[in-house]
């Protein structure tokens, strides 16, 4: 009797010893931080995890656990530029391949159409938030981990099961061996917002729509002894009457088990509260959180688990797991989903020349395929080569839909308003080829353009592109009181004609050089003097001009109008030659035709960059440019102004005729605190001083111009502007200040771009 109770005690002291535990991560967004929080008390108190289960968030920081990251390095991840740059969509300034760039316009929707068996077909857009800087950043985060384990997600340092969803026959999907990069990403795709990864030809979402918490399957993949589940989350509230949003989650997400019987183990409950899916603002509070719920159950935990696992321990385990993982090298890369033609012009892109290729290399060249607007998605996964001791990388790649329409422009309170309607048609073969055409239409700017560029893979990239264009400005047709008072200003059109024909060449990753050629006829329609007669008739002045310029352009901004990052450089040189036809109008002080043959070159340079003052909070922009020129008199004192360099640094000057900041020789500076209150929300003020060589002046008498002979008087303008970042343009309110106006102050509503086609004299 006494050696058998001897035997029951051994065999339960065993028991207890070998005890396995399983650690359940559920999804929720942002909040599933709190699972580091939980990990590190878990970890601080000897309690093993010897298996771990996790949906959406709960699979990607189950995933980076099981690869061996420790919870102070999972931190690190959520917290740095890089994982921002994921979760929001954002191709880090370093790789944003500027040479690929379309010029800016004013479109704020974009309907695509398909073509099958000859006929257009729509296709809608099914998320917000592009995913190319995570589905690369998922590859490289995962492969090494991956391949060290032989693809076996029972052989990482956790064993590790991801969950996603197979929305087709409404079941999840469990990951269990292949590729991890893919199996994380697939469980982390939240509907409407990501775009959705294909595995084995079907589309995966959000492991959370059908098993938010998969602690049964936990039980059902590896049996521990005692489970602890980390949850923030819950199921859908009923939906309202009005509630769309609601609606649609309750139509799409099943409904969730949280509760963990207590004879199987623990939940942990962490309610973070109020936070957004993908606000990842404030990591640690959010940890801390967990981690402080963690330690309230940690003493019901330590009753129901004996096994103990000590620092060193784990920290001997992590090292033999992470040690000698293969470093991401490619020794192939293949291209699919695409013709032979087609695959050509992406390896052309990717200029493989050496048998191995570093990842840095790859990288670059991913952003370079990226940026071009043909490829709609090009999707990396990594499989390991134990004979070359480096990845066969295989590009899952797709088209954009060949024809494009896009509407936008500016709702406004003034009357800037501005209809947009842009169309563009793309072939690609072994080149690249876009058809374009646009037109603005409004009370201020109307313009049509027509384009065709084509984009060559040399050795050196180029392109070249060849358009036609029409612009008309009325720069007092588009004054800025607001509600249209009706009083009769001035008058001022300015019109011009030209052909444009354009080479370029990338310089580094995110610079271009430009040749250009424009030849065309510039118009400018005025009166001379202020007190016209309703039957008076306005003078002409006509320039027919030839312009070859050549430019460095650099350009990483965030946004094309308000940004808050990056930076814009410009450096050129024009050369300008032509024949001024002048027409003299009801006002004039000749009543005879007048032409003169002018030259000139115009050099320029420009920066207006954003220095990170608190990370993501307040930034200091500075705007500076420089130019010079030795471009003559026009006829007469107006169309001398009218054809010279001028100063419109903000969106509202550019629609607003002040003589002052004209000039052919001139510096002007400006300074721009941004507060940002979000990524989309900000409020920025900004200065700026403008400082001539010599004004341009105009003889009372005989209405010509001349120079002042000492230095001039700086002018200056100010603006303060809230700005919302809306997915289809912004929506600003300014407030403008022009001392030298009759109403200096202007307050006005937009929504929307102010943006215009390129222009025959622009420098």
């Amino acid at each position: 009797m006494r050696n058998l109770l001897i035997v029951l005690l051994i065999f339960v002291v065993n028991l207890i010893h070998g005890q396995q535990v399983g650690l359940v991560l559920s999804g929720g967004g942002a909040k599933g931080l709190a699972h580091i929080g939980v990990i590190k008390a878990l970890e601080e108190n000897g309690i093993p995890i010897d298996y771990i289960t996790g949906s959406s968030i709960g699979s990607v920081i189950g995933a980076l656990y099981s690869c061996g990251y420790t919870p102070d390095q999972m931190i690190e991840v959520f917290e740095s530029e890089e994982f921002y740059f994921w979760s929001k969509g954002i191709i880090p300034d370093k790789y944003k391949y500027y040479y690929k760039k379309q010029d800016d316009n004013a479109a704020m929707f974009t309907f695509s159409f398909d073509f099958k068996d000859g006929l257009p077909q729509t296709r809608f857009p099914s998320y917000l938030i592009p995913t190319h800087p995570m589905d690369i950043a998922f590859m490289q985060i995962f492969s090494p981990s991956i391949a060290k384990a032989n693809y076996n997600f029972d052989s990482l340092m956790i064993p590790f099961r991801s969950i996603a969803a197979d929305i087709y026959k409404k079941k999840p999907v469990i990951f269990k061996s292949g590729d991890l990069g893919s199996a994380v990403r697939a469980s982390m795709t939240f509907p409407f917002f990501f775009r959705p990864i294909l595995v084995d030809s079907i589309p995966l979402f959000d492991g959370g729509i059908f098993n938010n918490f998969p602690w049964d399957i936990m039980l059902d993949e590896f049996s521990p002894d005692f489970l602890i589940g980390s949850n923030v989350s819950q199921n859908s509230p009923p939906p309202g009457e009005l509630g769309i949003l609601l609606q649609l989650e309750n139509m799409i997400v099943t409904k969730t088990d949280f509760d963990i019987p207590d004879t199987l183990g623990v939940t942990i409950n962490t309610r973070v509260g109020s936070i957004s899916l993908l606000d990842f603002s404030d990591v640690r509070a959010i940890a801390d959180y967990g981690y402080q719920m963690t330690i309230e159950k940690i003493d019901t935990i330590k009753s129901l688990v004996s096994r103990r696992i000590n620092f060193w321990e784990l920290c001997q385990k992590r090292r033999n797991f992470v040690y000698d993982q293969p470093d991401l090298r490619f020794s192939s890369i293949t291209v699919d989903g695409l013709n032979e033609a087609k695959i050509k012009y992406i390896q052309n892109t990717i200029k493989k020349k050496d048998r191995i290729t570093e990842y840095y290399d790859f990288e670059r060249r991913y952003f370079e395929l990226v940026a071009d607007s043909h490829l709609d998605r090009i999707y990396p996964k990594a499989l390991f080569n134990s004979k070359e001791s480096a990845y066969d990388l295989s590009l899952s790649a797709s088209l954009k839909p060949r024809l494009n329409i896009h509407l936008g422009g500016n709702i406004s309170s003034s009357s800037l308003n501005q209809g947009y309607f842009g169309v563009d048609y793309r072939l690609l073969q072994r080149l690249a080829t876009t058809f374009s055409a646009n037109s603005y239409f409004g009370r201020f700017y109307s313009s049509a353009s027509v384009n065709v560029r084509q984009d060559y893979n040399f050795f050196m990239p180029l392109y070249l592109q060849f358009g036609a264009y029409f612009n008309r400005y009325d720069y007092y047709g588009g004054y800025t009181e607001p509600f249209f008072e009706d009083y009769k200003p001035p008058y001022l059109i300015n019109k011009d004609r030209f052909l444009d024909a354009r080479l370029g060449f990338p310089v580094r990753f995110n610079s271009q050089i430009r040749f250009s050629y424009k030849g065309g006829i510039k118009e400018n329609e005025y009166y001379q003097v202020d007190n016209f007669k309703r039957d008076d008739f306005p003078d002409k002045t006509y320039f027919n001009f030839h312009n070859l310029g050549l430019e460095f352009v650099r350009n990483t901004q965030n946004f094309k109008m308000f940004p808050t990052r990056g930076r814009y450089q410009k450096l050129s040189v024009n050369l300008v030659s032509g024949i001024e036809t002048h027409k003299p109008g009801s006002t004039s002080q000749t009543f005879f035709d007048g032409q003169n043959n002018h030259k000139w070159y115009v050099a320029k340079f420009l920066t207006h960059s954003y220095l990170p003052i608190l990370k993501r909070k307040i930034s200091l922009g500075f705007y500076l440019d420089v130019t010079y020129s030795n471009q003559p008199f026009f006829i007469n004192y107006s169309s001398s102004i009218l054809n010279s360099p001028n100063f419109k640094p903000t969106p509202n000057s550019k629609t607003l005729f002040h003589p002052n900041f004209y000039a052919h020789k001139y510096v002007g500076f400006g300074i721009m605190p941004v507060f940002e209150f979000s990524s989309d929300f900000s409020l920025r003020t900004e200065a700026f001083i403008f400082q001539p060589l010599n004004s341009i002046l105009k003889h009372e008498e005989e209405f010509t111009a001349y120079y002042s002979q000492d230095l001039p008087k700086y002018s200056y303008m100010a603006s303060s502007s809230l700005v919302y970042q809306t997915p289809i343009g912004p929506i600003s309110l300014s407030v403008n200040y022009y001392p030298k106006d009759n109403n200096p102050f202007s307050i006005i509503f937009n929504f929307g771009y102010i943006l215009f086609n390129r222009s025959g004299l622009d420098y």
